[in-house]
């Protein structure tokens, strides 16, 4: 057999939802390297801070740290999914455990209007603590899938406005399918951009409505 007729073949015969969630992962992380390129030639941009609200700080060296961190874990991630497309599994969805939150309910989030007086303070000390390598295997095997797209989703600032509705719209739907909690998400990336304590729970009507940056989308997607 030809090769072009073995990789129809394989194409053919591969499950379509995790090919579907591997696709993603892969386009994150295409964003996610871009991203990097990207914060490293606005750090010393007026509009900086507002900028890097998603990520709850302004440190550079923390950003990176983060995107870096999301990176490792994209990459395990994919790597996961291969291995089980060479064994010919797919992915079953997770049951529904939240209410689903639409692209167009998050696009009513409004960041603030003026870039704030540049800090590199940190507005969260634990977002310092970047997990290991050995931590990152780990959870990945160990945590749903959608769990662990959250979670790159927060390493590389991902917020309404910085990628395309499509792409948005396609990481909400698979956090959500397979086991992640895109509410939590959402709560968290609320704190980040409006400074809220962790332990004050937003509420669903503004929380589900997360900024619209005005800064243009960043990256490939």
């Amino acid at each position: 057999m030809s090769a072009e007729a073995q990789a129809s073949v394989a194409t053919k015969d591969m499950p379509s939802g995790i090919d579907r969630v591997r696709r993603l992962v892969r386009r994150l992380i295409d964003y996610g390297r871009q991203l990097a390129v990207t914060v490293r030639q606005r750090a010393a941009a007026p509009d900086f801070t507002l900028f890097v609200k998603p990520f709850g700080t302004a440190d550079l060296a923390i950003i990176l740290g983060r995107i870096a961190a999301g990176l490792r874990r994209a990459v395990a991630l994919e790597a996961a999914l291969n291995g089980r497309i060479a064994r010919g599994l797919d992915l079953a969805p997770a049951p529904v455990r939240e209410p689903s939150v639409t692209p167009r309910a998050a696009r009513h989030i409004v960041a603030p209007a003026q870039a704030e007086p540049r800090s590199t303070k940190t507005e969260a000390p634990h977002l310092a603590r970047l997990p290991t390598e050995e931590e990152i295997a780990a959870e990945v095997l160990r945590r749903p899938v959608g769990a662990v797209i959250a979670d790159i989703c927060r390493d590389l600032g991902i917020a309404p406005g910085r990628v395309d509705p499509a792409f948005w719209h396609e990481l909400s739907r698979t956090i959500m399918t397979y086991g992640g909690s895109f509410m939590r998400f959402l709560e968290d990336l609320d704190r980040r951009w409006f400074g809220r304590r962790p332990g004050k729970r937003a509420n669903p009507a503004s929380s589900a409505a997360l900024p619209r940056s005005p800064v243009p989308a960043t990256g490939p997607p």
